[in-house]
Protein backbone atom coordinates (compact mmCIF):
# COMPACT_ATOMS: atom_id res chain seq x y z
CA UNK A 1 0.00 0.00 0.00
CA UNK A 2 1.33 3.36 -0.98
CA UNK A 3 0.45 6.95 -0.37
CA UNK A 4 -3.18 7.87 0.04
CA UNK A 5 -4.49 10.58 -2.26
CA UNK A 6 -5.66 13.56 -0.17
CA UNK A 7 -8.43 14.33 -2.64
CA UNK A 8 -9.74 10.78 -2.24
CA UNK A 9 -9.84 11.14 1.55
CA UNK A 10 -11.62 14.49 1.26
CA UNK A 11 -14.17 13.01 -1.15
CA UNK A 12 -14.70 10.07 1.22
CA UNK A 13 -15.42 12.50 4.07
CA UNK A 14 -18.04 14.19 1.87
CA UNK A 15 -19.49 10.79 0.90
CA UNK A 16 -19.82 9.77 4.54
CA UNK A 17 -21.51 13.04 5.45
CA UNK A 18 -23.92 12.97 2.52
CA UNK A 19 -24.90 9.31 2.85
CA UNK A 20 -25.22 9.63 6.63
CA UNK A 21 -27.33 12.78 6.39
CA UNK A 22 -29.74 11.17 3.94
CA UNK A 23 -29.68 7.73 5.56
CA UNK A 24 -30.22 8.73 9.20
CA UNK A 25 -32.27 11.86 8.57
CA UNK A 26 -36.02 11.94 8.22
CA UNK A 27 -35.56 11.36 4.47
CA UNK A 28 -35.00 7.62 4.77
CA UNK A 29 -34.52 5.75 8.04
CA UNK A 30 -34.20 8.26 10.89
CA UNK A 31 -37.84 7.91 11.93
CA UNK A 32 -37.79 4.12 11.58
CA UNK A 33 -34.91 3.79 14.05
CA UNK A 34 -36.69 6.05 16.56
CA UNK A 35 -39.96 4.09 16.22
CA UNK A 36 -38.16 0.79 16.76
CA UNK A 37 -37.09 2.01 20.18
CA UNK A 38 -33.65 3.10 19.08
CA UNK A 39 -32.09 6.45 19.70
CA UNK A 40 -32.01 9.14 17.06
CA UNK A 41 -28.64 9.27 15.35
CA UNK A 42 -27.24 12.79 15.15
CA UNK A 43 -25.00 12.25 12.15
CA UNK A 44 -23.95 15.87 11.78
CA UNK A 45 -22.34 16.32 15.18
CA UNK A 46 -19.53 18.83 15.04
CA UNK A 47 -17.73 18.11 18.28
CA UNK A 48 -14.00 17.39 18.09
CA UNK A 49 -14.34 13.64 18.70
CA UNK A 50 -16.94 13.17 15.93
CA UNK A 51 -14.91 15.16 13.41
CA UNK A 52 -11.70 13.32 14.32
CA UNK A 53 -13.41 9.94 13.96
CA UNK A 54 -14.87 11.01 10.60
CA UNK A 55 -11.43 12.01 9.27
CA UNK A 56 -9.70 8.91 10.66
CA UNK A 57 -12.38 6.54 9.37
CA UNK A 58 -12.25 8.18 5.94
CA UNK A 59 -8.48 7.88 5.84
CA UNK A 60 -8.56 4.26 6.98
CA UNK A 61 -11.36 3.25 4.64
CA UNK A 62 -9.64 4.94 1.70
CA UNK A 63 -6.28 3.35 2.57
CA UNK A 64 -7.71 -0.18 2.91
CA UNK A 65 -9.89 0.03 -0.20
CA UNK A 66 -7.03 1.54 -2.22
CA UNK A 67 -4.90 -1.46 -1.30
CA UNK A 68 -7.66 -3.90 -2.22
CA UNK A 69 -8.32 -2.13 -5.53
CA UNK A 70 -4.60 -2.20 -6.43
CA UNK A 71 -4.11 -5.80 -5.30
CA UNK A 72 -7.06 -7.12 -7.31
CA UNK A 73 -6.57 -4.81 -10.29
CA UNK A 74 -10.05 -3.33 -10.02
CA UNK A 75 -10.46 -0.77 -12.79
CA UNK A 76 -14.12 -0.52 -13.77
CA UNK A 77 -17.34 0.41 -12.00
CA UNK A 78 -18.80 -3.12 -12.02
CA UNK A 79 -15.78 -4.63 -10.28
CA UNK A 80 -15.69 -1.61 -7.94
CA UNK A 81 -19.28 -2.21 -6.87
CA UNK A 82 -18.55 -5.91 -6.24
CA UNK A 83 -15.38 -5.08 -4.29
CA UNK A 84 -17.14 -2.45 -2.17
CA UNK A 85 -20.07 -4.79 -1.58
CA UNK A 86 -17.87 -7.66 -0.44
CA UNK A 87 -15.74 -5.43 1.82
CA UNK A 88 -18.80 -3.63 3.19
CA UNK A 89 -20.56 -6.87 4.06
CA UNK A 90 -17.71 -9.02 5.32
CA UNK A 91 -15.12 -6.45 6.39
CA UNK A 92 -17.36 -3.94 8.13
CA UNK A 93 -21.02 -4.93 8.25
CA UNK A 94 -21.07 -8.43 9.72
CA UNK A 95 -18.44 -7.78 12.42
CA UNK A 96 -20.35 -4.67 13.50
CA UNK A 97 -23.69 -6.53 13.43
CA UNK A 98 -22.21 -9.08 15.81
CA UNK A 99 -21.24 -6.33 18.23
CA UNK A 100 -24.58 -4.49 17.91
CA UNK A 101 -26.47 -7.74 18.50
CA UNK A 102 -24.48 -8.38 21.69
CA UNK A 103 -25.31 -4.83 22.79
CA UNK A 104 -29.04 -5.48 22.31
CA UNK A 105 -29.62 -2.96 19.52
CA UNK A 106 -33.01 -3.27 17.79
CA UNK A 107 -32.94 -5.48 14.68
CA UNK A 108 -34.24 -2.76 12.36
CA UNK A 109 -31.55 -0.36 13.59
CA UNK A 110 -28.94 -3.06 13.00
CA UNK A 111 -30.17 -3.53 9.43
CA UNK A 112 -30.13 0.22 8.73
CA UNK A 113 -26.58 0.60 10.11
CA UNK A 114 -25.43 -2.47 8.17
CA UNK A 115 -26.79 -1.13 4.88
CA UNK A 116 -25.24 2.29 5.58
CA UNK A 117 -21.79 0.72 5.94
CA UNK A 118 -22.22 -1.31 2.76
CA UNK A 119 -23.31 1.73 0.73
CA UNK A 120 -20.45 3.87 2.06
CA UNK A 121 -18.00 1.06 1.19
CA UNK A 122 -19.35 0.78 -2.36
CA UNK A 123 -19.29 4.53 -3.01
CA UNK A 124 -15.83 4.88 -1.44
CA UNK A 125 -14.51 2.09 -3.67
CA UNK A 126 -15.85 3.95 -6.70
CA UNK A 127 -14.24 7.18 -5.47
CA UNK A 128 -10.91 5.36 -5.03
CA UNK A 129 -11.11 3.97 -8.58
CA UNK A 130 -12.06 7.31 -10.14
CA UNK A 131 -9.41 9.36 -8.32
CA UNK A 132 -6.64 6.78 -8.70
CA UNK A 133 -3.52 7.95 -10.44
CA UNK A 134 -1.88 5.15 -12.42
Amino acid sequence: MGKVNGLTVLMTIVVQLMVGYLWYGSYLFGDIIKTAGGHAIDFLQTDVTSLLLLVLSSFGLTHILDGIVKHHGVKDIGDGIKTGLIFGIFGLGLPLLTLLNLMGVAKIAMLVIFMHLVIVSIVTTLVVIKTKKD
